[in-house]
């Protein structure tokens, strides 16, 4: 079971594919966050009556350079708690450069091990050649590039977290599902978001947050049992940071709690003092 809930929804991508719109647009305004941004999760599930708590999640933004151009630099680190590293021990890695202004990819790679099995992917974007370049290498499979052709408005896992953070969340509207193409390894997956209003959110530590409530659809093939199997309650200001997400999978129920942020570019107007 630990297995399962690690791979497919904490360290397998899923987590970072919860949150992804479409966009539309070529420029994109950022105002919800900045260069030295940190946020870290932490993640359970129940096994039967009992809620375990199984690692932590971290999401990262630097500035950096890629071949000459601005970028951000995005990164996401998953890991088990070491009392957990005996039955089934996940280190996972994932970083991607992005264009400050429109979000687009330049690069971005993926390197996991998760009890034994190990996966290496990276992604080189060319959109001037409308191409994407994959290298996938795992301990089970022999290594197999690919060259896609490239879609105008895709995006990786961890640029699709940030750019849907620049979004008017606070206003989408309930009965239309906001679609996004998102390339994971060698493939491209189509999902959406849906919003749910608005609901008051306490964290594990008490602390209250005024929220968006959001509904995701997953992507198929996974452990997630329909359409809108994924919850993710965002701030509800300018720093649109996720406070607590659940899933509903096959096994049970995945939790995952905001216990820490530093380096926020906006006040936090939607704490509750």
């Amino acid at each position: 079971m630990i297995k399962i809930l690690l791979r497919y929804f904490l360290f397998n991508g899923c987590f970072l594919v919860l949150l992804t719109p479409v966009i539309s647009q070529n420029f994109i305004v950022n105002n919800a966050f900045q260069e030295g941004e940190n946020i870290t999760y932490e993640v359970a599930y129940n096994w039967g009556p009992i809620w375990v708590d199984a690692g932590l999640v971290t999401f990262s933004v630097e500035k950096d350079r890629y071949l000459g151009n601005e970028a951000f630099h995005l990164k996401s680190t998953g890991k088990t708690y070491a009392s957990y590293d005996l039955l089934f021990k996940v280190r996972d890695y994932y970083e991607s450069w992005i264009d400050p202004a429109t979000f687009k990819s330049f690069e971005f790679r993926r390197q996991i091990y998760e009890g034994g099995y190990s996966l290496i992917n990276t992604l080189r974007f060319d959109f001037p050649g409308h191409r994407v370049f994959s290298n996938t290498k795992s301990n089970n499979n022999p290594q197999r590039t690919d060259t896609l052709s490239l879609l105008p408005l895709v995006y990786d896992m961890l640029s699709a977290v940030y750019v849907t953070r620049t979004l008017d969340l606070a206003n989408l509207k309930s009965d239309v599902k906001t679609p996004i193409w998102v390339i994971i390894d060698d493939c491209y997956y189509s999902i959406y978001i849906r919003s749910l209003g608005k609901e008051l959110i306490k964290t594990q530590d008490g602390v209250k947050y005024r929220c968006v409530k959001i509904a995701a659809k997953m992507v198929q093939g996974t452990i997630f049992r329909g359409e809108e199997d994924v919850l993710i309650w965002v701030t509800d200001d300018e720093n649109k940071i996720p406070v607590y997400i659940e899933a509903k999978i096959i096994v049970g129920t995945v939790k995952a709690y905001l216990i820490g942020t530093k380096g926020l570019k906006n006040p936090a107007t939607s704490l509750v003092k």
